[in-house]
């Protein structure tokens, strides 16, 4: 057995060892009305250890883009230390800014991928906005942890991977009234075991956003 044999199997024998600790948990969003809630930002956070939940940043390309006069997408969830791309795919120029503590920047009026991503290196809430277009709103959540993501139109976030440990299951929206974030009760993840949780939200929430119409032809 050649030495890249060995080491190839030493690996898989480590990964499979870390597999059989971790489990995959499903998260199950819904409002005081026990309907599903679609595009909840959730994020688990480690009672035990926060390097847990906070691993290495997926290589992944985070996009926020501008389309019909609105962010795209509304809200956008990225771990600590993301890096985000702001192309302008509007037939007119933009500038995005925040005043947000986690993130203060400034692109100036653009069109197109003028330019290069934005490091995003602190948690927390980064609100988006344009110096020309005051209706267009934006959010970036920047989530301290590995284990994060939005809840699809049934409200589930599917988690696969999960270190066996304690969690709180957290939560943030836009239609959210006063405070910045919910939580379930602790939750423990127990390894190799397929989990569900449910998350019940049971303040009541704002009405969603209506979306921009625009008169084709108007110019900026």
């Amino acid at each position: 057995m050649t030495t890249r044999t060995l080491a190839a199997l030493g690996f898989a024998l480590i990964m499979a060892s870390a597999n059989s600790l971790a489990a995959d948990v499903q998260i199950r969003a819904q409002g005081p009305d026990r309907q599903p809630l679609a595009g909840l930002v959730l994020w688990l956070q480690s009672q035990n250890d926060k390097s847990a939940a906070a691993q290495a940043t997926p290589a992944v390309p985070w996009v926020m883009d501008q389309i019909d006069m609105r962010f795209d997408p509304e809200v956008l969830v990225v771990p600590v230390g993301a890096q985000v791309m702001f192309p302008n795919s509007d037939k007119v120029a933009h500038q995005v800014y925040s005043f947000s503590p986690a993130k203060r920047f400034s692109l100036g009026l653009y069109r197109g991928k003028r330019y290069p991503p934005v490091d995003f290196s602190k948690p927390g809430l980064v609100v988006l906005g344009c110096n020309i277009h005051d209706a267009m709103v934006g959010y970036i959540y920047v989530a301290e942890s590995s284990y994060f993501g939005k809840s699809d139109e049934f409200g589930v976030l599917q988690l696969s991977g999960v270190p066996a440990g304690n969690y709180v299951v957290k939560a943030w929206s836009p239609r959210f009234k006063g405070e910045d974030a919910e939580t379930l009760s602790a939750i423990t993840v127990k390894a190799g075991d397929a989990q569900v949780h449910t998350l019940a939200i049971s303040s009541s929430l704002r009405p969603e956003r209506p979306k921009l119409v625009h008169p084709k032809g108007l110019h900026y």
